[in-house]
């Protein structure tokens, strides 16, 4: 059997199915690593989001005389702590 018969690089075949494959893979992957830098971004923004709406509530809080200054500064660093991860 002959590789070339004329219809193409080396007849089609197995170096267009290696390549075709390499390229699938290589598209797929392209594809997945977007998605997951988009589910990183837009689950940093909400996380920032919580944190911030977090530590409005508990400034009026404070404001509001429900928590003493003690608490309202140990509540505030975990909220600051917790936005680091």
């Amino acid at each position: 059997m002959m590789w070339n018969n004329g219809t193409g690089f080396l007849g089609g075949g197995f170096p267009m199915m290696m390549f075709g494959g390499i390229f699938m893979l290589v598209f797929f992957g392209l594809v997945i690593w977007l998605i997951v830098l988009a589910v990183q971004k837009f689950s940093t923004g909400s996380k920032s989001n919580q944190t911030d709406n977090a530590v409005d509530v508990l400034r009026q809080r404070y404001s509001g005389g429900e928590i003493e200054t003690e608490e309202y500064r140990q509540r505030l660093n975990e909220l600051m702590d917790s936005n680091k991860i």
